[in-house]
């Protein structure tokens, strides 16, 4: 398997513009980090609901007027209701089950346990949109979930719900991948991040009188730093995809991820992976890298 090959680009505006797309993809991934972080720093003084309404208020607020400064009206144009609303549903399973989880598990574990959403959307395209699922694979699932149980030893220590939680989240995460497939690329992303978010607010609302705390101005500047990282994460991301030669591209630079989340860890909480986590999510990545590569030299064919 070969690292991503910038001569694809050809010229060297087209080389600049594809080393543009992947920056642009380790700067979203990086944000999302932080935003990650600032959740375990928040969840040590606030309910899960006061975290998600106030991360999701500042999300709207800059995703609309991003909207309107760049697509105007088309921006808030929803083009296929049904399924722009059941993959809000499913970022709200999923906002809940990370903001509840993070407190109470390593960050290296954390992202471990997600990059097993490729091939959760393997296993789900295979039922859902009729791809084909090669034995190489269905081997390579098998391999990762393998190592999932060889981290975390069921009947040991560290297999408890929060481990569990968060592979549901994975889970979700990747069904929702499935449904922004079936959207295609006509849908506003400003509408798909929006009712994310109010989805997100009206679920925890409810939970949100009972667990109330007035902000200090610090923590009003972690909410508001959260929320537009993750907003700023999502147009990056957008960007990268859109300007690179291809997906498999900027795809692998998601394990980044695992970098950062290792060091803010240790920088911030002062957590250490051991070796079994080290070892499993080495595998896991390079697992998730044969995806990656498998499917661009399907497509080159």
């Amino acid at each position: 398997m070969s690292a991503p090959d910038l001569s694809v680009a050809g010229t060297p505006d087209r080389r600049k513009q594809t080393l543009i797309a992947i920056l642009a993809t380790c700067v979203a991934y990086g944000y999302f980090n932080i935003g990650d972080a600032a959740v375990k720093v928040l969840a040590g003084k606030f309910h899960f609901s006061q975290i998600i309404v106030f991360n999701c208020m500042v999300i709207i607020a800059f995703m609309c007027t991003y909207g309107a400064v760049t697509q105007g009206r088309a921006a808030f144009v929803i083009r296929q209701p049904k399924w722009v609303f059941l993959r809000a549903a499913m970022s709200v399973v999923v906002g809940v089950i990370n903001t509840l989880s993070l407190p109470h598990i390593q960050l290296t574990t954390f992202y471990t346990l997600v990059f097993t959403s490729p091939f959760w959307v393997a296993i789900l395209s295979a039922f859902f949109l009729r791809e084909k699922l090669e034995r190489e694979k269905i081997a390579v699932i098998l391999l990762c979930f393998a190592v999932i149980v060889y981290i975390f030893r069921p009947g040991g220590g560290m297999f408890d719900m929060w481990a569990i939680l968060v592979l549901c989240g994975a889970f979700f995460y990747s069904c929702s991948m499935i449904v922004m497939r079936h959207l295609g690329p006509g849908e506003s992303r400003t509408m798909i991040i929006c009712s994310g978010s109010v989805f997100s607010i009206l679920a925890c609302l409810p939970f949100l009188p009972f667990h109330y705390i007035t902000p200090s101005l610090y923590d009003l500047g972690v909410f508001f730093m959260m929320g537009v990282l993750g907003a700023i994460g999502v147009m990056c991301i957008a960007f990268g995809f859109q300007t690179a030669p291809s997906a498999a591209t900027v795809a692998p630079y998601h394990y980044t991820q695992i970098f950062w989340g290792a060091l803010l860890g240790y920088y911030l909480f002062g957590e250490v992976p051991d070796q079994r986590t080290i070892m499993g999510a080495a595998v896991i990545i390079g697992a998730g890298l044969f995806l990656i590569w498998r499917e661009a030299r399907r497509k080159s064919l």
